[in-house]
């Protein structure tokens, strides 16, 4: 039958759509189309940055604290306040394009580590060093355009100081496996005014005055920081692109999605229990199914915005709202979590609850990476899991008795 099957194929297909081996269509790709993005003029940011200061205020940033920012803002510029700490951004990152422009004071004290000192900090921990180095002699791992104490910039591409300078900064994070180890390195690139002063160098872990960097495992995404090092150092003109993202959901339709309800099937949804509600996905619940990708991913970092509606539905009217736990739904994985058999499958508890209060917005984090997987909420690892039977599928975003709402799906190669 299989055999009958198939010549059948092929005589019904291959019937005027042979191609050539030689035809160059064979090696196009059409889908997915880049995005459209509108490029700023000169040092200006593009179309779908994020702007992390642009001389109006400081709504971007917090001290190390999580507290007011303390540093001096005036004329649209952000200049350091010697003895105020450090900033940093409200919003996480990983991979990225940043701009930065920044000045060193016009008025020249000290030497060497002591003139011009700052730093921006990758993820809080990965030091592009900021420093006067215009005639200015200092170890060559230490001054400007370095990786601090890892990596010399190829060139000193320095301006005098109190001339603003640029970096243009192309960052990818470092991925880590469930057992703390380093999958793959953070890689940097950096442009200092115009000029290649770090080609894809490997960062070795990180920033550290004394002794040799080393990696410790931390969060996908975290914020970037700026030092302050004692010296006036000034800034203006920050914004950031993350790259290697795709937004899965983009808060007008569901391209890229495909609704399926238990009673109904595929893309039949005539009361509309899946929407869009004022650009948020909105899951009314009422009926059993998920929406689902098009397409299967693997190796991946996700991240959902979502909060709970107050709609609840029989038969799960009375029951428990929650997330953090693994239903292995026709799978299986391995986790050092507490775990049940329920309805059939396999049912491993989150570690504790970090969900916030009905109506407030949570942010779930879940990587990916082979047959192990990681599973956050609102920054707390609660589950986890190694010798998954499944290493890649669809996502699926359930509807079963409880109404969800959904700001944001991301997903990031892992």
């Amino acid at each position: 039958m299989n055999k009958i099957l198939l010549y059948f194929l092929v005589i019904f297909i291959l019937p005027g759509t042979l191609i050539s081996q030689d035809d160059p269509k064979l090696t196009e790709i059409w889908d997915p189309a880049p995005e459209i993005v509108t490029p700023g003029k000169t040092s200006e940011a593009p179309s779908d940055a994020i702007l992390l200061f642009d001389g109006s205020n400081l709504d971007e940033w917090t001290n190390e604290k999580g507290g007011q920012a303390g540093w001096d803002l005036r004329n649209g510029i952000l200049t350091i306040k010697p003895g105020s700490g450090s900033i940093k951004t409200k919003r996480s990152f990983a991979d990225c394009q940043l701009h930065v422009e920044w000045r060193s004071p016009s008025k020249i004290e000290g030497e060497g580590q002591g003139r011009g000192n700052s730093g921006i900090y990758l993820q809080g921990r990965y030091e592009v060093q900021v420093l006067d180095s215009y005639n200015n002699p200092t170890y060559s791992n230490g001054q400007a355009g370095s990786i601090y104490k890892q990596h010399i910039p190829l060139v000193n591409a320095s301006r005098k100081p109190g001339e603003w300078q640029t970096y243009d900064i192309i960052y990818a994070a470092p991925r880590f496996n469930i057992d703390s180890t380093v999958k793959k390195p953070a890689y940097i690139t950096v442009l200092h005014n115009g000029v290649v002063v770090q080609n894809h160098s490997e960062i070795k872990g990180a920033t550290t005055y004394v002794g040799q960097p080393q990696y410790i495992k931390h969060a996908f995404k975290f914020p970037l920081m700026l030092q302050e090092h004692g010296n006036p150092v000034s800034y203006r003109n920050i914004w950031i692109r993350e790259i290697n993202i795709t937004r899965l959901f983009n808060g007008t339709n569901m391209k890229g999605w495909y609704t399926y309800l238990d009673s109904l099937g595929k893309d039949n949804d005539p009361s509309h229990n899946f929407s869009i509600i004022n650009n948020l996905l909105h899951i009314e619940g009422k009926y059993f199914g998920y929406i689902s990708t098009e397409r299967s991913y693997a190796d991946y970092y996700l991240r959902v915005a979502f909060k709970w509606g107050v709609k609840k539905y029989p038969p799960r009217e009375n029951g428990k709202r929650d997330c953090g736990d693994y239903w292995c739904v026709g799978t299986t994985i391995n986790s050092p979590n507490k775990y049940e058999t329920a309805w059939g499958m396999k049912h491993i508890f989150r570690t504790e609850n970090f969900e916030n209060p009905t109506g407030e917005w949570n942010v779930m984090e879940i990587i990916c990476s082979g047959d192990q997987s990681e599973h956050y909420v609102n920054g707390h690892l609660v589950n986890c899991g190694k010798n998954a039977s499944v290493s890649n599928g669809k996502i699926l975003l359930q509807s079963e008795g409880a109404e969800v709402y959904y700001q944001s799906v991301e997903i990031m190669p892992y």
